[in-house]
């Protein structure tokens, strides 16, 4: 893969906004990292935060899915061990010239959308338990792919719009404008959020 065009977007819809979104780039590939820190109880944003720190220091040294996994693994623990964390989801997704591979735990999902069709590559995930429970189980992943759209994001996408309406989106808006544009699909008319929102998104052809 040669051409890829990423966007992201983050805007809370809650009081605190405990979603968090990053896209890095290394000479062979590009990883995402994603994460919704868990409501209801305290320590969410932080939670959130320890996710983002430790996968970005890891990320360099990330070549498959069960590194990824163990990442998660590892992640769990430190912030169940941590005084000021509650619990989050976590994705982290590498895309490569040869495909994609990574692990998730929670309801923040990445989807690939191509010719051929759509697919969620977090399928048969568990949403609980959440990173921070010292409990989770890692979701891996592996697809073999060389052109599509990925879209990576939290529940504040996916539970407030229709899988129609994103892929027609991934369809007809241009690749830079993609995440903010995908946000309009759950904006209320008041111009706020329902819920705190995270998208990053890649399109990549040969």
């Amino acid at each position: 893969m040669e051409l890829k065009i990423t966007s992201k977007f983050l805007e809370g819809g809650n009081p605190e906004l405990q979603d968090r979104v990053e896209i890095l780039r290394f000479e062979d590939r590009l990883v995402f990292l994603l994460a919704d820190g868990a409501g209801g109880i305290s320590g969410g944003a932080q939670a959130a935060d320890c996710f983002i720190r430790a996968s970005k220091e890891a990320a360099p040294g990330l070549t498959n899915a069960e590194q990824c996994r163990q990442l998660l693994q590892s992640i769990d623990q430190n912030i169940a061990d941590a005084n000021d964390c509650g619990e989050t989801t976590g994705v982290v997704v590498a895309l490569r010239s040869d495909g994609l591979f990574g692990a998730q735990v929670g309801d923040s999902a990445a989807w690939l959308f191509s010719s051929g069709g759509k697919q969620e590559l977090t399928s048969g995930r568990a949403r609980k338990p959440f990173l921070g429970t010292g409990g989770a189980f890692p979701h891996l992943f592996v697809q073999q792919a060389t052109q599509g759209t990925l879209v990576v994001a939290s529940d504040g996408l996916w539970n407030y719009t229709s899988l129609e309406l994103i892929e027609q989106k991934v369809g007809a808006v241009a690749a830079e404008n993609l995440a903010a544009e995908l946000a309009t699909l759950v904006r209320l008319r008041s111009g706020a959020f329902p819920d705190d929102i995270a998208i990053a998104t890649c399109r990549f052809e040969p």
